[in-house]
C-alpha cells in the first residue's frame, strides 16, 4: 500500500459454537508520512555560523533525534525543516520535493514547542481545534478529529478544561495532540520534556514511543539529554558547534561513537591518551602517556605506532579489590570523592599516576573516601578513538 492507503489492521478472535471466529477490523490511518533529505544545510547571523553544511538523511516514518549540548544548531535545524527560519544555503526536500520556498503554513508540518505554546482563553478542544480552524475544516470533520487526537493522548475527558486546570504532563498531551490532529507529514519536538519533573518525563517518553509506533508519522526530535534519545530514535544526529558529528542507530551511537566529543557526551568521560604499541593475541598494547601498559581488543580501524585515545565508560571501570588480579588493566587508586544516589554509588578515583578515573557501582559501596582501591579495565570495555 502507499501510505495514503495504508491501513490498521485489529485482529480480535472469540469462540463461537464450539469454532474459532476471526473477526478482523481495518481503519485508515489518515496520517501521510514523509521521506525528510537535509542537504548541505547552512545558516549564519550575520558572520556567526550556527549550522554548517549539515547533510541528514530520514526516512519515511523514521523518529530522529538530534542530539547535542545548547547553543550547537539543533533547535535552528528544525526552525528551518518548519519554515520560520530560512537557509543560508542548502536544501530541504520532503519526498523529494525542495520545500525551501514554500511558506510554514503550506508544509503540512505538526509542532511541538518547549513550553507548549497552549492559548490560556481557549479550552482543551479549541486549543487542538485551531490548525483545523486555519485550513477551514467543515465543523462536524473538526469535531470528529479533534476527539480522535484528544483519545490517541487520552485526554478525551479534558475537552472543556483549559490549560490552566493541567499538569504539565497533561499541557504536553494536548500540545501533542494539536499538532497530531492537521494529521501532519513530519512531526516536529522541541525538547518538549525539558520542562517536566523526573519520573513525568520518563512517563511520556513512554507515551510518545506508543505514539509513533502506532502512528509512523516521520518524527524530528530535538534534546538534549542522551537518555531520551537512546529510549525514543530509530536513528540519532549527535551535534556540535553547528556540525553533526555522528549520525546512527542509537546501539551504535552508545557502543561504536566515531569521536572523543561523542563518547563523552554519551556517557564515556574516562579518556587516556598515548600510543598501540603492539599486538598480543586478539589485542593491542596500549602504552599511555602517563607510562600505564593496557591490554585492549583490536580494532581493525586501527594499527600499531598509531596515536589514539582509550575510553570506558564509569560503569565498566570495576573495583577489583575482591577480585582475583592478573597483570594486566589493573591501575592503583585512592578514593577522592564518591556520589550516593540510591541506586548507584559514583567514585573519583585518583590513580598512582595522577589521572581521575570515574566509576560507578549498583547500591551502596563501602568505599570511604581516602580508601585505597584497585582498578579493573576490561580489555573488551575499552574503546580506541582516534586521538
Amino acid at each position: 500500500d502507499t501510505p495514503e492507503t495504508a491501513t490498521t489492521v485489529d485482529i480480535s478472535t472469540f469462540i463461537e459454537g464450539g469454532s474459532l471466529v476471526v473477526e478482523v477490523l481495518t481503519k485508515t490511518n489518515p496520517h501521510v508520512s514523509t521521506r525528510v533529505q537535509i542537504k548541505n544545510l547552512t545558516k549564519k547571523f550575520g558572520n556567526t555560523t550556527v549550522v554548517q553544511n549539515v547533510n541528514i538523511d530520514i526516512n519515511s516514518g523514521e523518529f530522529m533525534t538530534l542530539l547535542g549540548p545548547s547553543g550547537c544548531g539543533k533547535t535552528t535545524i528544525l526552525s528551518m525543516v518548519l519554515g520560520i527560519i530560512e537557509p543560508t544555503s542548502g536544501e530541504i526536500l520532503f519526498n523529494g520535493e525542495v520545500i525551501n520556498k514554500i511558506p510554514m503554513n503550506k508544509r503540512d508540518v505538526g509542532m511541538v514547542f518547549q513550553n507548549y505554546a497552549l492559548f490560556p482563553h481557549m479550552t482543551v478542544a479549541q486549543n487542538v481545534g485551531f490548525g483545523l480552524d486555519m485550513r477551514k475544516v467543515p465543523k462536524a470533520e473538526k469535531e470528529k478529529r479533534v476527539l480522535e487526537a484528544l483519545d490517541m493522548v487520552q485526554l478525551s475527558d479534558y475537552a472543556n478544561r483549559f490549560p490552566k486546570e493541567l499538569s504539565g504532563g497533561q499541557q504536553q498531551r494536548v500540545a501533542l495532540a494539536r499538532a497530531l490532529v492537521i494529521r501532519p507529514k513530519v512531526l516536529l519536538l522541541d525538547e518538549p520534556l525539558s520542562n517536566l519533573d523526573a519520573k513525568l518525563r520518563k512517563d511520556m517518553r513512554i507515551q510518545l514511543k506508543r505514539l509513533h509506533d502506532e502512528l509512523k508519522i516521520t518524527t524530528i526530535y530535538v534534546t538534549h539529554d542522551q537518555e531520551e534519545a537512546l529510549s525514543l530514535s530509530t536513528k540519532v544526529a549527535v551535534m556540535s558547534k553547528g556540525i553533526v558529528q555522528q549520525i546512527g542507530t542509537p546501539k551504535d551511537i552508545f557502543l561504536k561513537p566515531q569521536n572523543r566529543f561523542v563518547a563523552n557526551f554519551i556517557g564515556y568521560s574516562n579518556f587516556l591518551d598515548g600510543k598501540l604499541e603492539e599486538e598480543k593475541g586478539d589485542c593491542f598494547v596500549f602504552h599511555s602517556n602517563n607510562g600505564y601498559r593496557l591490554l585492549v581488543k583490536k580494532n581493525n580501524n586501527f594499527k600499531v605506532g598509531q596515536e589514539v585515545t582509550l575510553t570506558i565508560k564509569p560503569e565498566n571501570v570495576k573495583i577489583a579489590n575482591d577480585l582475583l588480579q592478573g597483570d594486566w588493566n589493573y591501575i592503583d587508586g585512592k578514593v577522592l570523592s564518591n556520589d550516593y544516589v540510591g541506586s548507584t554509588t559514583s567514585y573519583d578515583i585518583q590513580t598512582s599516576k595522577g589521572d581521575i578515573l570515574k566509576t560507578s557501582v549498583l547500591g551502596l559501596a563501602p568505599y570511604s573516601l581516602n580508601t585505597d582501591v584497585k582498578l579493573y579495565l576490561d580489555p573488551n570495555s575499552l574503546l580506541i578513538l582516534n586521538k
